[in-house]
C-alpha cells in the first residue's frame, strides 16, 4: 500500500505555533530532535505494508529521508484538493494502486507496528 503525508500549513503570526516556527511549516516543528514529519515517515517507512510515500506540502529539499520511494508535491490550498493531488500522485507511481493510506505529519507517536495493524485490519473488510 502506499502512503500519502500531508504537511501543508503554516502557522500565522496570531497562531500559538508562530514562535516556534517563525511561518516556516508547521510539519517541520522539532520533536526531541527532528522534525515531527520525520517521526511519521519513520514509522511508514518501517512499515512492512506501505511501499511508496508522498509527502504534500513540503519541498524535495526539506531534509527528510525514508528508506522507501518517497515523492513530494505541493500544497494545493486545502486538504481534499491535497488528497486528491496526493492520490493522483501515487496512482502515477503505481499505476496497480487500489488503496492508499493516508496520514497527517502531526502524529509523531505513531508506529510501524501502528501503521500495519492500521492497513491490515483495514484490509479485513
Amino acid at each position: 500500500m502506499d502512503a500519502i503525508v500531508t504537511a501543508g500549513g503554516r502557522p500565522e503570526p496570531e497562531d500559538l505555533l508562530y514562535p516556534y516556527t517563525q511561518g516556516a511549516p508547521k510539519a517541520m516543528v522539532d520533536v526531541v530532535g527532528k522534525p515531527m514529519i520525520q517521526w511519521v515517515l519513520d514509522a511508514l517507512c518501517q512499515a512492512q505494508t506501505v511501499e511508496r510515500v508522498v509527502v504534500i506540502g513540503l519541498p524535495s529539499d526539506s531534509g527528510l529521508i525514508c528508506s522507501k520511494p518517497m515523492a513530494y508535491i505541493p500544497d494545493q490550498g486545502d486538504m481534499l484538493a491535497n488528497i486528491r493531488a496526493g492520490v493522483k500522485k501515487v496512482i502515477q507511481m503505481n499505476p496497480q494502486a487500489e488503496y492508499v493510506l493516508i496520514a497527517s505529519s502531526d502524529i509523531p507517536a505513531v508506529t510501524s507496528e501502528a501503521v500495519d495493524w492500521i492497513v491490515n485490519t483495514a484490509m479485513q473488510s
